[in-house]
């Protein structure tokens, strides 16, 4: 398993990634419904295009060419995405991602991290140094999904 940069040329395999994570793996914490609209946002591959030539984004890749997870950084410290695949779960990939993304912050001196993370994800971005700041709302057309936005200092 390798870091690599994401190209457009990744965008099914991501809206793949994405949408099966949603559905396969969120699902433990959200209703039908709720996943149902948030795996409906990777239909739009225009923002994901627009994420990959604006963003630092990180895709990370088996050697045959499989997209098992991926990341990416906006320039003000906003850990935007981070989604790994529904059957490389466990297997050290979000670590790695993780990683990535402290890194390339360190690079650009950024102070600070923030993340709009899942239930599911919080555990994980917990273990990574976060802090929960906000338990919040957030609507997908009228569909309410609860978040939490965490920081890390670093």
């Amino acid at each position: 398993m390798h870091l690599r940069t994401a190209s457009l040329q990744d965008t099914e395999q991501l809206k793949t990634l994405y949408q099966g994570t949603i559905t396969h793996i969120n699902s433990r914490h959200y209703n039908a419904e709720q996943i149902s609209a948030w795996a409906a946002t990777g239909d739009k591959t225009t923002s994901l295009q627009k994420k990959i030539n604006e963003q630092y984004f990180y895709v990370a890749e088996t050697p045959d060419g499989l997209i098992t997870g991926f990341a990416s950084l906006e320039n003000d410290g906003e850990l935007d995405m981070m989604y790994v695949h529904k059957d490389f779960q466990g297997n050290g990939i979000a670590t790695m991602l993780i990683n990535g993304i402290f890194e390339k912050a360190v690079e650009l001196g950024l102070q600070q991290l923030t993340a709009y993370v899942s239930i599911t994800a919080r555990p994980f971005f917990e273990k990574q140094g976060f802090v929960v700041v906000a338990e919040q709302e957030v609507m997908i057309g009228e569909v309410v999904l609860i978040n939490y936005e965490m920081r890390k200092e670093l």
